[in-house]
């Protein structure tokens, strides 16, 4: 399932790979971090639960 999520994420919290695991090295000015194991590039967007 696909979907589309607007908001804003920030690579200081991400610390590892939710896919494999891996501890996280690679980070990018726009908020996304890349997986050195499994090569997947991602980031996480918090959602505020009072506005769901």
């Amino acid at each position: 399932m696909y979907g589309y999520i607007a908001g804003l994420t920030d690579t200081d919290e991400i610390n590892f790979c939710p896919y494999c695991g891996e501890e996280i090295t690679v980070m990018h000015a726009g908020g996304t971090v890349t997986c050195s194991s499994c090569k997947r590039r991602f980031g996480v967007v918090e959602l505020d639960t009072e506005e769901i």
